[in-house]
C-alpha cells in the first residue's frame, strides 16, 4: 500500500511534541520571571534536546525517502488518522484551445477503503475528506493547479466514484505527472509525510 507517509503514531507524536514544547517554554518563561535560574536551564536544555531529536527524525525520514511516479490505475491511499482514501487515475484525455493551450481533463477515481478504517469507527460513518491539492507538473517542475470541487464528497466505508478534473497546460509540455495530496498545513511538520521538507513525493502519471 502506498501512502502519504500520515499515520496515528507521527501524529500523536507531532501532537505531543508541540504540547511538551508549549508547556517547557511557559514553565522556562515563569522559571525566568521568578529568578529560578537553575529550573530555568533545566526546562531549556529539555526544550532543546526535545526539539533537536524531533528535528533529527524529521530529517532522517526526509532524507530516506524517495519519489515514486504511480502507472495509470495504482492507488495512493491518503490517510485520514483512523481511515484511507485511495487515489488513482482511471482516465484522461485532451482537446486543443483556440488560445494555444490544451484543456486535459483527468478522471479521477476515489475509493474509501474499507480495510483500512480504524474498529471503533461506525461502518457507515461517512467520512469528509481534508482539504486537498490537485496539479498537473511537467518535467521542468512548472505546476498547473486543478480545481478540488470534485474531491470534497462525504463518503462511507467500501464507496467509491470517479469525478474530472481539468487543468489547461500548454502544448507539448514533456512528462506531465499528477499531484493529488493532503494540503493541510500542518502535515509540513509530520515526520515521515510527503508534504514534510525534503521528503519524496508521490505522483501519477498519465496515460499515453
Amino acid at each position: 500500500m502506498i501512502t502519504d507517509g500520515l499515520n496515528p503514531f507521527t501524529v500523536l507524536l507531532f501532537v505531543g511534541a508541540v504540547l511538551v514544547g508549549a508547556t517547557l517554554i511557559l514553565l522556562y518563561v515563569i522559571a525566568r520571571v521568578t529568578k529560578r535560574e537553575p529550573f530555568a536551564r533545566i526546562t531549556l536544555r529539555l526544550l532543546l534536546g526535545g526539539a533537536g531529536l524531533y528535528l533529527l527524525l524529521f530529517l532522517g525520514a526526509s532524507l530516506l525517502s524517495h519519489n515514486r511516479v504511480l502507472a495509470p490505475g495504482e492507488e495512493k491511499h491518503i490517510c485520514e488518522i483512523d481511515c484511507h482514501l485511495a487515489y488513482a487515475i482511471a482516465a484522461t484525455k485532451s482537446e486543443p484551445l483556440p488560445n494555444g493551450l490544451v484543456r486535459t481533463t483527468v478522471t479521477v477515481k476515489v475509493r474509501f477503503d474499507e480495510e483500512t478504517i480504524s474498529s471503533r469507527r461506525p461502518r457507515d460513518a461517512t467520512l469528509t475528506p481534508n482539504s486537498r491539492y490537485v496539479a498537473l507538473v511537467d518535467d521542468a517542475g512548472n505546476r498547473y493547479p486543478g480545481s478540488t470541487d470534485g474531491l470534497k464528497r462525504k463518503l462511507i466505508p467500501g464507496e467509491s466514484y470517479t469525478t474530472d478534473i481539468v487543468f489547461d497546460v500548454p502544448a507539448a509540455v514533456p512528462g506531465l505527472r499528477l499531484i493529488l495530496r493532503n494540503n493541510d498545513p500542518e502535515t509540513a511538520f509530520i515526520i515521515g509525510h510527503e508534504n514534510s521538507l525534503l521528503h519524496g513525493k508521490t505522483t501519477f502519471r498519465l496515460p499515453g
